[in-house]
Parts: C-alpha cells; sequence; structure tokens
C-alpha cells in the first residue's frame, strides 16, 4: 500500500542517527493492522509508528515482552528492565 507521507519520511529522520533496512515478512492481515493503526495515528511512517509503540509498551510494562520462539502460541515471558 503506498501513501503520500513524503513530508513525514523527509523529517523523520534526525541528522546523525544511522539509517537501518531491515526486511519483514508480515501476513497481510498483519500487514493490513498495522497500515491501519500508523494511518489513524497520523499517516507516520512505519518505521516511526514502530517506534511509537515500542516506547509505549516499554512505557507500560517496562521492557517488550520475551514472546515463545514457538509459533503455536502467544507465550510471554516478562523480565525486569
Amino acid at each position: 500500500m503506498r501513501t503520500s507521507n513524503a513530508g513525514i519520511k523527509r523529517n523523520r529522520r534526525a541528522r546523525g542517527l544511522p539509517v537501518v533496512r531491515a526486511e519483514v515478512r508480515l501476513l497481510p492481515e498483519t500487514d493490513a493492522k498495522l497500515d491501519a493503526a500508523r494511518q489513524a495515528s497520523g499517516q507516520l511512517s512505519l518505521s516511526l509508528y514502530l517506534e511509537r509503540l515500542v516506547a509505549a509498551v516499554e512505557a507500560e510494562h517496562g521492557s517488550l515482552p520475551v514472546l515463545s520462539p514457538t509459533l503455536d502460541g502467544l507465550e510471554v515471558t516478562t523480565t525486569a528492565a
């Protein structure tokens, strides 16, 4: 899905920060959920949305959850930050 958010992307990168390119494979349903959430958040770029999502989870729980390595469940192990 292509959208016009060039201004956000252009203004997004602070000087001096490295650009890390990551390839991820998502289910179409997951991609659609992320796209809808970032659009509802004010046309954010995916990278900015994910950074803010990580910050929100860390603020609420102290750290990111450690998930089970198996794909059959969503077991979460909490760890101290």
